[in-house]
């Protein structure tokens, strides 16, 4: 009994002995998937990019970038059309700003230090992700991705798409300034006068008045009847058997 026991647990443990050397001195090498490190990288920099639009929109958030240079461009033209006027009665020349006058301030220092951070990290992703995308178009030019690759490649290529473009911004939109409705109000308040042409300016206006009726003719009563007599027809059945309207004659003058 105990040579069989011991044989038997002997037998176990240098099986599992044996099996647990084995696995650390075979040597399996795989190739490293630069398709899959460039995937990983890309998503890496889409979520930084992500972090830098809520930290800072105003720098980095496509949808309120568009919206407040749309601002920044409505509010000049809107200057540039009574800033003239404004200078003339003054005596002055109007000022032209500088298109940088008037571009958003920079955050807190505690936000620029974050901001820096994930720009950072946002360049090294892209950098890591371009050069395992060449690595794989060098080593495998004709290698065909597989469906989750395929997928994610897609996926990514919508995320970027929609942050070039900033249809998924997560903050809100500031106002869209429009100053139409200012100068309407304006017209509306002081009244708005035409110019008449040039050739117009030295010629007298013509005051011949048509002469009016002192004594109008009274309004016709009853009013006359345009509306049309109604005629009376018979239906007859006519030559050819069915039935047909029969108009009356019309009277025969003297």
């Amino acid at each position: 009994m105990r040579t069989c026991d011991r044989r038997h647990i002997r037998r176990a443990w240098r099986t599992t002995v044996r099996s647990v050397n084995r696995s650390c001195v075979r040597v399996r090498w795989r190739a490293p998937d630069d398709l899959r490190q460039s995937l990983t990288a890309f998503g890496r920099a889409l979520r930084a990019h992500r972090r830098l639009a809520k930290l800072a929109p105003r720098f980095f958030d496509e949808a309120v970038i568009d919206r407040e240079a749309f601002n920044r461009a409505e509010k000049r033209r809107w200057m540039a059309t009574w800033e003239p006027a404004l200078a003339s009665a003054y005596g002055v020349e109007p000022v032209i700003p500088a298109p940088t006058d008037d571009l958003p301030p920079l955050p807190p220092l505690r936000t620029q230090r974050a901001v820096d951070y994930q720009l950072a990290a946002l360049q090294l992703w892209m950098k890591i992700g371009r050069s395992a995308m060449e690595r794989h178009q060098q080593r495998h030019p004709h290698a065909i991705p597989s469906f989750n690759h395929v997928i994610r490649l897609t996926e990514l290529a919508i995320d970027f798409k929609k942050l070039a473009l900033g249809l998924d911004s997560p903050n809100p939109l500031p106002e869209e300034f429009t100053y139409d409705y200012a100068l309407t109000n304006l017209k509306r308040a002081y009244g708005h006068q035409t110019v008449p042409p040039p050739s117009t300016l030295n010629q007298e206006p013509s005051t011949s008045v048509p002469p009016s009726n002192p004594n109008p003719p009274p309004p016709a009563w009853p009013p006359p009847d345009t509306k049309k007599d109604i005629i009376q027809v018979k239906l007859v059945r006519g030559p050819h058997g069915l039935l047909m309207y029969e108009y009356p004659k019309p009277a025969s003058g003297p």
